[in-house]
């Protein structure tokens, strides 16, 4: 049974290097040959102070958490039944772009759970896992919110 009063509770924070070569392998891999995202001068010239970094590319955090499970053990510690769950969605809030050349602090914490009755009948138990990005400053950059769904 998941623990609601874990909610809004921080299970951890990590540093976030914004490497020029990770957005450039990461454009790759994705399949996304915008010179944005590989050409400095070609960012510059847009605006921007370095390679702007994919929408999809904080996805990568997972390999500067402090534990290669981190999500995993997160949902062990709300007592969610990882096999009758499901991921339900990803959503990305942009307060700005990132570029190559920062280093961002994200929390990760466990944001709003709450319920809803399925159309088949039974509970469904919806778990918000967000990381929070932030600049120097402490003021936010992205907002990585995942919905992941436990059914009973």
């Amino acid at each position: 049974m998941i623990n609601k009063n874990l909610a809004n509770t921080k299970f951890d924070e990590f540093s976030f290097p914004v490497e020029r070569g990770k957005i450039k392998e990461f454009a790759g891999a994705i399949c996304d040959k915008n010179p944005i995202y590989t050409d400095p001068k070609y960012a510059t010239s847009k605006g921007f102070q370095d390679v702007l970094a994919p929408v999809t590319f904080p996805m990568t955090f997972v390999f500067h958490v402090t534990s290669e499970n981190a999500v995993l053990e997160t949902m062990q510690k709300l007592g969610m039944d990882v096999g009758k769950s499901v991921h339900g969605e990803i959503e990305f809030i942009y307060e700005r772009p990132i570029c190559a050349g920062e280093t961002l602090h994200a929390v990760i914490s466990v944001g709003d759970i709450y319920e809803k009755t399925g159309k088949r009948g039974g509970i469904m138990t919806f778990v918000e896992h967000k990381t929070i990005f932030y600049d120097t400053s402490n003021k936010p950059v992205i907002i990585v919110r995942n919905t992941f769904i436990e059914k009973s």
